[in-house]
């Protein structure tokens, strides 16, 4: 049980706590831990691409080329309608800052997400190395400390979010769909599993219960002591303590967070609703709804792979062909979305270069007498005085030639499949 008169907005005591739950704890062994990770995870994205590989040419290459030629310039649609998602979750991220630290506006916020998002899409470590990310990009803003904090929450709520979501999708999938029996107990099984986890969350807030702290006791009461857990267990404590203290002192940003969440999850739903339009199907509603559902379970399970490659394909697969939908159409389907992804990707490592390389440049430069003597050339004088505006204008220009090629490859694949068809 826990109870707390101390408003969020707490005094320098207060303060130091949070600094302690900043901090992480120096564990022995933790490198090597962290190594062995890396390497199971780089396996999983060699079996990932092989899997990726495996399917495209079991559907075949020309069914897929059919499909994304029905797409054509829809695509920069699409791009716009997954960017919404971020716009979505960039306000319920600012909104986990208290008002008194937060020193950003929306567009800074923004690019902190593109930014994180992209490292935990791109990088083996995922999602732990793209929160570090967000802390590191928000230092100057928003003190470590409550970013941390404010992070944290966020991916929490997400994340609960989440479980309703799958929860939901499960049951419009049971109710609307006649399903083997197979599926029909795979698909009760995840609706048990999330009923169990909403439940467990409105106990806790209910009795004032910290959960996974409760869990950990339990554990070590039965003489079971995982280190990564006991070693933890304060910082658990903190942040659960955190969020009832969150949810008590500023509902009306809790239940915010909570809104845009669902609207992300909404804009999700639109953007599969919109594709399968596009690749000439008229879906129902319901139809997306259990798609995107589904594919949270995917993005969930398969966490661990870099980019879901080659799992969130073949997995899209079988969830459009469980709904009876072709091979092909669910493959193009998982292509269009991670191409919306991809683009965001790329924007994002904009922004973390645009942060980056003007601090590592002026270092070197500042280094070398030589490099100096360079840079006060009148050619070279630009970018010695705007290296942040040069590398992203040069990182622009490269993305713009890139969705160039895309363009065109894509337009003379409409094209040749046009004059297929008539001749």
């Amino acid at each position: 049980m826990i109870t707390t008169d101390e408003p969020l907005t707490a005094d320098d005591s207060k303060a130091e706590d949070v600094e302690e739950f900043a901090e992480e704890p120096e564990e022995s062994g933790s490198s090597r831990a962290r190594t062995t990770i890396i390497w199971l995870q780089a396996i999983a994205f060699l079996l990932g691409l092989a899997l990726l590989a495996y399917v495209i040419n079991r559907v075949g290459v020309q069914p897929i080329f059919d499909a994304l030629g029905r797409i054509g310039f829809g695509i920069f649609i699409l791009i716009g309608i997954n960017g919404t998602r971020h716009v979505l979750r960039t306000f319920a991220m600012s909104a986990a800052v208290t008002p008194e630290h937060r020193r950003f506006n929306f567009l800074q916020a923004f690019s902190v997400r593109l930014g994180g998002e992209a490292i935990s899409f791109l990088t083996f470590t995922g999602p732990l190395l793209g929160e570090a990310t967000k802390v590191a990009l928000l230092r100057k803003r928003v003190p470590v400390a409550y970013g941390v904090q404010a992070l944290v929450l966020d991916n929490i709520l997400y994340n609960l979010s989440v479980i309703v979501f799958i929860l939901s999708g499960a049951c419009v999938m049971l109710v609307s769909y006649d399903l083997p029996t197979v599926v029909r107990y795979v698909l009760l099984t995840i609706a048990g599993i999330a009923s169990l986890g909403i439940l467990a969350a409105a106990f806790a807030n209910n009795r004032r219960v910290t959960l996974v702290t409760w869990f950990i006791d339990r554990l070590a009461r039965a003489g079971l002591r995982p280190k990564f857990l006991a070693s933890r267990r304060a910082q658990i404590h903190k942040v659960e303590s955190h969020i009832y203290d969150f949810y008590h002192h500023r509902p009306g940003a809790f239940f915010s967070m909570l809104a845009f969440d669902f609207l992300a999850h909404a804009s999700s739903v639109a953007e599969v609703y919109v594709t399968l339009r596009m690749l000439g199907f008229g879906p129902r509603l319901q139809a997306a709804y259990v798609i995107e559902s589904l594919t949270k379970v995917i993005n969930f399970v398969f966490g661990f792979v870099p980019a879901t490659i080659g799992v969130y394909e073949s997995g899209t697969e079988i969830i459009l062909q469980s709904l009876g939908y072709a091979a092909a159409t669910g493959l193009a389907l998982a292509l269009v979305r991670k191409a919306g992804i991809l683009f965001w990707t790329g924007i994002g490592l904009v922004i973390l270069t645009w942060h980056t390389v003007p601090n590592a440049v002026g270092r070197i430069v500042q280094r070398s007498a030589r490099l100096r003597k360079l840079m006060d050339s009148l050619v070279l004088s630009n970018i010695a005085h705007r290296p942040a505006r040069t590398a992203v204008s040069v990182l622009g220009i490269g993305i713009g030639i890139m969705l160039i090629i895309f363009t065109t490859g894509l337009a003379h694949g409409v094209l040749r499949e046009r004059g297929r068809r008539e001749s």
